[in-house]
């Protein structure tokens, strides 16, 4: 699947078909940083090369990577409106302060959307972090692998004198 065409539903998603809000350049960083994001997550294996993301993802995959898309779009807007201004004549008044505090709250809908998709989605999250989920009050490494050491091998005390 193409990159672009991942873009083109993401503006639909976010509601920018006529590109007013963000260019495409913005939109592609945001999909390829859902790709990585997407296989950290659920334990995919999607890359983005020459502009096209493979191997082609399916339904619940593509839905996912929009989303977390959509996420990175939220935040990217974050940082756009940070220096938002307000000011006042006479009657008129403009406040743009507020919009980082809603992009924000729109950013924190959609990654629990995000998490409990990914959840309920069946994809093993084998990315090897510790996921912390408070609201069951469990704490547990997906994926730990022991370490074991083989007793007999001994090393010469003297060697570091030596």
């Amino acid at each position: 699947m193409l990159a672009s065409d991942l873009v083109t539903l993401l503006r639909l998603d976010i509601g920018d078909t006529a590109g007013e809000m963000l260019g495409d350049e913005y939109l592609a960083r945001c999909v390829t940083r859902a790709v990585y994001a997407l296989n950290k997550d659920a334990g995919t294996s999607f890359a983005v090369n020459g502009g096209e993301v493979t191997p082609d993802p399916s339904g619940e995959e593509q839905e996912l990577l929009l989303l977390r898309a959509h996420i990175n779009v939220c935040s990217l807007m974050r940082s756009i409106t940070a220096n938002a201004f307000s000011f006042q004549s006479g009657d008129k008044h403009v406040d743009k302060t507020k919009q980082p505090s809603f992009w924000a709250d729109l950013q924190g809908d959609l990654e629990k959307d995000y998490k409990d998709r990914v959840k309920k989605s069946g994809m093993d999250g084998g990315g090897g972090e510790i996921v912390d989920d408070p609201d069951s009050g469990i704490m547990a490494a997906p994926a730990v692998k022991p370490v074991i050491y083989e007793s007999g091998i001994a090393e010469d005390e003297n060697a570091a004198l030596g």
